[in-house]
């Protein structure tokens, strides 16, 4: 045997190259690190607002929940229910309107904003000059606004009102009565173009609200159910 032939091949010893050094704890390239960084932060930025809006909405839920006269607390008086106690004084004469004063009468109860809204006001004209017909029905009307006293008479001497009339500017008795909040919906506090019938017993048998901002007393009277 040649000397060539005894001759073992040398290993090769050629360096394979290097792998890209990695991040042990991701296996993530270390050249993609900054990115995932990056978009790992911005999941956390959205993340975070996320739950400071979510914190906000739900502090103004709770706080429209708790404040007196808003919609979300207020319920319709049901017919067949009995109605609230009360009591107001008409700014024009003085007289005290109340549920004890009116108790063995049947009582149509006007809710509206009232000065503020010329369409309630225009109601109020029409239900007056139509009172022979409520009279006829043996019902006695009652106006209620959300003015304070002194804006409601000079509202009714303007439009030459004359009907009994309360104020109720913190929207005590319109929320008793449930006439917040319905087809209108103008607030906290304010009336909605609402009627409540009352009969003689004190109990509710008609409570309907108009978006319209308007009904002629006619067709008013033939919602109303038969009253004695």
């Amino acid at each position: 045997m040649s000397k060539s032939a005894r001759k073992k091949s040398a290993p090769n010893t050629a360096a394979r190259p290097a792998a890209a050094p990695t991040n042990a704890r991701t296996r993530t390239p270390a050249s993609h690190t900054p990115y995932v960084i990056k978009h790992r932060r911005t999941w956390a930025y959205w993340a975070v607002g996320g739950l400071v809006v979510a914190g906000l909405l739900f502090v103004s839920f709770l706080s429209d929940s708790n404040r007196p006269g808003s919609s979300s607390t207020n319920a319709i008086l049901p017919v067949g229910s009995r109605a609230p106690q009360f009591a107001g004084s008409d700014p024009l004469t003085g007289q005290l309107i109340s549920s004890t004063y009116l108790a063995g009468k049947n009582v149509l109860y006007y809710f509206s904003a009232g000065s503020t809204c010329q369409a309630c006001m225009t109601q109020a004209q029409a239900l007056q000059q139509d009172a022979s017909q409520l009279a006829r029905d043996h019902i006695t009307l009652v106006m209620v606004t959300n003015d304070n006293a002194q804006t409601l008479a000079a509202s009714a001497r303007s439009y030459g009102l004359t009907i009994p009339m309360v104020a109720d500017p913190g929207g005590v008795i319109t929320n008793r009565f449930g006439a917040v909040g319905g087809g209108m919906d103008m607030g906290p506090n304010t009336a909605d173009h609402s009627f409540v019938l009352v009969d003689r017993h004190g109990i509710v048998r008609f409570h309907e609200d108009f978006p319209s901002m308007w009904i002629s007393t006619s067709a008013l009277l033939h919602r109303f159910p038969m009253m004695a």
